[in-house]
């Protein structure tokens, strides 16, 4: 059996929005969803679909950026919007109706949201934080620090061990490839994932009356790889199935559960970061895929599913740009039994539709092609208004720049600097929300530019001058309308130092705004698990180099981070183990410290040159 899709652009609102900021709001009865969307400038808007027509109902406005948006309430109920401006939680009705504000004890933005009342969870980049609503009173009950970046959240109804923050455990994907399982303040399980997780979803709901509860906890990870993993309660971990990306290694952005097929077997709806839905069908034997389409070539934020444009389950995706495009299902084996599968029927009724059409239409045929002249006749005289209005403003604003400097506001921007160990090469993608006219590129280290397929953009290079301490000096045209832009290169180990992109967006006047990503050392190697690379090491020879002296963990934690890629910025226990496996050569790299001491086991020298 085959499925299709009905893919439409359902609503361009425009702006570029964080992952997670799009959500539907539950109906009572079988009507069509109320839609909220939140964006970078601060801007949530309310949608609902009226007579086959997107309307924004309401709108709120703030200075600062939505940075993560949920539906929320008491138990069992999501009938509430809550978002987060950066450090600061607002709650509105359907309506857009503020009802209560709060303004958390922290530095760093918000970047997941879970609430049931009275809890609020809050998501950092670091560390959740769990809070507590009494009224106008915010009390905070705990908080856990993680080891690595957090790139995503998912709570799960599970019974907690743990008292301290009421009956839910937290799931948190890891930069680091794992799972934090978290009950309270407390790490019960991490279980190791083979790739950075960066979207998390339940499965199933938990049953919070089950003397032992399960809940299917599905992930996706930055190498393309979608799996499953059972958490019992207490923490108890079960491996489950397992999806490669049929040889896609676009990372995941965005997870949903539902059945979508309307088959009666699970989904799970996948959104990857080069515009791509999937839909996968899991059953005993494990996933199977049952849809794939290319919807856009943005990167896809928010992937919700609901009674959204029809009465059946639809989806709808955001893009970073600010695109909303829903997918509604057909099955296109009910499409050929309604007749099209009958070739010599089908024909024969399609004429006589003809002829009957023909007889029809044969005394409006003239009347209306009249009228559709006239009306292509005005729709013209428009178009050449508005052009010349164009030309006029784009005349005024020449002469007065003549004698003044133009500016405008920076743009937003999102980039990726992924490392492909397959290729042992890296993906620099840069995406903004206005169309890309080029990107020059600058690097004081030498590259290997090399093709992209995905690529609509003409690349012409100029010899570079060493005495500027330049090395390559690239630019990147694009010759189509695109706004996401992908450079694949390859970097020298053992140099290190910096590439610049100027990115020029498609507007007037012309402005750019600079990237800046460092070159490490060691930057075609790719983190592994510390006793995964030990275990490589046995029987092989190995550079040993031990540092001891009156140094903090910090410095060392600092001078580590120049050498090696994929390093948290921050420390959250007294020491660290760190495993790196070279994606160009057959080597491994371990490294253990903490405050005083360093050791390193290496098979080759660049990094113990570095650090003498």
């Amino acid at each position: 059996m085959s499925y299709v899709f009905d893919t439409k652009e359902f609503l361009f609102l425009g702006g570029s929005n964080e992952r997670g900021c799009l959500a539907a709001f539950p109906s009572a009865k079988r009507k069509i969803q109320k839609i909220v969307f939140g964006n970078k400038s601060g801007l949530v808007q309310f949608i609902t679909l009226k007579s086959g027509t997107p309307k924004i109902l309401s709108k709120t406005q703030e200075r600062k950026g939505v940075t993560a948006l949920s539906l929320g309430g008491p138990p069992g109920s999501k009938d509430k919007l809550f978002v987060a401006h950066g450090n600061k939680i607002k709650a509105m009705t359907k309506k857009g109706k503020t009802f209560f504000a709060f303004e958390a004890p922290i530095t760093d933005d918000i970047k997941a949201l879970f609430v049931e009342n009275p809890s609020i969870y809050t998501c950092c980049e670091f560390n959740i934080n769990h809070f507590e609503a009494e009224g106008s009173k915010v009390t905070e009950k705990g908080f856990f620090n993680s080891q690595d970046v957090i790139h995503a959240m998912c709570p799960m109804p599970h019974l907690s061990e743990n008292g301290a923050m009421g009956a839910i455990v937290v799931a948190l994907g890891c930069e680091d490839r794992y799972i934090r399982i978290v009950d309270g303040t407390k790490m019960i399980a991490h279980p190791k994932i083979p790739g950075s997780v960066t979207a998390l979803t339940l499965e199933a709901e938990i049953n919070r009356d089950a003397e032992t509860p399960v809940g299917g906890l599905v992930y996706g990870t930055d190498n393309g790889k979608v799996g499953q993993i059972n958490v019992r309660k207490g923490g108890g971990i079960r491996p489950g199935w397992m999806y490669k990306g049929d040889g896609k290694k676009a990372a995941i952005t965005a997870l949903d559960a539902v059945d979508v097929l309307q088959d009666g077997v699970p989904d799970v709806v996948v959104a990857r970061e080069d515009g791509s839905i999937e839909v996968l069908n899991i059953t005993a034997d494990g996933p199977s895929l049952k849809y794939s389409e290319q919807i856009s070539s943005e990167t896809i934020t928010s992937v919700i599913h609901g009674n959204i444009v029809s009465m059946n389950t639809d989806l709808l995706a955001s893009t970073y740009s600010g695109r909303l495009v829903s997918l509604t299902f057909k099955e296109e084996d009910k499409m050929a039994s309604a007749g099209l599968n009958n070739d010599g029927d089908a024909a024969a009724g399609k004429e006589k539709r003809r002829t009957k059409n023909n007889q029809k239409g044969g005394d409006a045929k003239s009347s209306s092609s009249a009228a559709s002249s006239a009306e292509a006749l005005k729709l013209e005289a428009d178009i050449q208004a508005l052009q010349q209005e164009i030309k006029d403003m784009k005349t005024k604003f020449s002469s007065a720049s003549s004698q003044t400097i133009a500016a405008q506001k920076q743009f937003n921007m999102n980039y990726s600097m992924k490392l492909d160990e397959e290729n042992a090469c890296y993906t620099l993608a840069i995406e903004i929300e206005l169309p890309i006219e080029m990107v020059v590129l600058h690097s004081d280290v030498p590259l290997l530019l090399m093709e992209t397929d995905t690529n609509q953009a003409l690349l012409s290079q100029t010899e570079a001058d060493r005495k500027e301490k330049s090395a390559v000096l690239a630019t990147y045209t694009c010759v189509t309308r695109t706004t996401k832009l992908r450079i694949r290169l390859r970097t020298v180990e053992g140099q290190f130092g910096t590439i610049s992109a100027y990115v020029i967006p498609k507007t007037s006047p012309k402005t750019s705004q600079r990237l800046q990503v460092p070159v490490k050392p060691l930057s075609l190697h790719a983190k592994v698990d510390y006793a995964e690379a030990k275990k490589l090491q046995e029987g092989a020879p190995v550079n040993t180099l031990d540092i001891t002296g009156d140094f903090s963990l910090a410095q060392v934690h600092a001078w580590i981070s120049i050498v090696l890629p994929g390093i948290p910025a921050r420390l959250s226990s007294d020491r660290a183990e760190l495993g790196y496996r070279s994606c160009f050569i057959d080597s491994t790299l371990t490294c253990l410290y903490c405050k005083g001491k360093v050791n390193t086991d290496a098979n080759r020298r660049i990094l113990h040159r570095k650090l003498k």
